[in-house]
């Protein structure tokens, strides 16, 4: 909880990555992924409560057996549709969604994100930082365009790096009532193909970029991201 407000982490995790098959039980460090990350949201000053969100009964048990709330959802295209089956269902003032697949996220950024979102009052804020030049063609990095202090625009395909292109990392805030009005936006089919859910919030919300500065990342997508996650740990 922060200044009164109650903040729940609802962790997307499903075995059907078609990138990486099972990747939430891929094994980090001889610890399953998605447990990893669990353990990260934990360790916030502000959170009030992990749930993991899934549509497989194995993720269940392992939650489970780990002494991690888990709930089972539907079949959902985007992880975020899955982040607001639940968010819907829970009693919160604030939802953070903590991809499942983002073992170096530090519980430090979400406390500053928290932080952030809670005293402005933001409809949601996306954490993000700069962008590599080498990461220009990475088709695995989402970027977005900061104008005027907001997101307006998300693509994974960029030209040039310039000041306002930023990297996004999977690590967002909302507020309840904004998360749970995700199934009622806008999301074009390519949006929804490329995995470029905040798109969909861009035009009816603010969304407020935290840059939070931090050097080498990477976020798991295939299996070959697992050996260089694991020597920036």
């Amino acid at each position: 909880m922060y200044l009164g407000q109650k903040i729940t982490c609802v962790i997307p995790a499903r075995l059907s990555s078609s990138r990486f098959p099972r990747k939430p039980l891929a094994l980090i460090n001889d610890r399953a992924m998605v447990l990893r990350v669990a353990d990260i949201g934990r360790k916030s000053k502000y959170i009030d409560n992990v749930i993991v969100a899934t549509e497989d009964n194995e993720i269940v048990d392992l939650c489970k057996k780990e002494g991690y709330e888990s709930r089972l959802t539907g079949k959902h295209y985007t992880c975020t549709h899955r982040v607001a089956e639940v968010s819907q269902n829970v009693e919160s003032d604030f939802i953070l969604n903590l991809q499942g697949d983002e073992p170096l996220i530090q519980s430090d950024w979400i406390d500053d994100i928290i932080r952030f979102g809670v005293t402005y009052r933001c409809d949601m804020v996306q954490a993000i930082r700069d962008l590599d030049e080498s990461e220009i063609k990475d088709q695995d990095v989402v970027k977005c365009v900061i104008n005027n202090g907001v997101v307006t625009h998300c693509m994974r395909d960029i030209e040039v790096v310039n000041e306002n292109i930023k990297s996004i990392i999977g690590l967002y805030l909302y507020k309840r009532s904004v998360i749970n009005d995700f199934p009622n936006l806008d999301m074009t089919f390519i949006n929804q193909w490329q995995g470029l859910d905040t798109q969909g919030f861009i035009g009816k919300y603010n969304v407020m970029p935290y840059n939070l500065n931090c050097a080498k990342f990477r976020a798991i997508d295939r299996p070959e991201h697992i050996d260089e996650v694991e020597k920036l740990l």
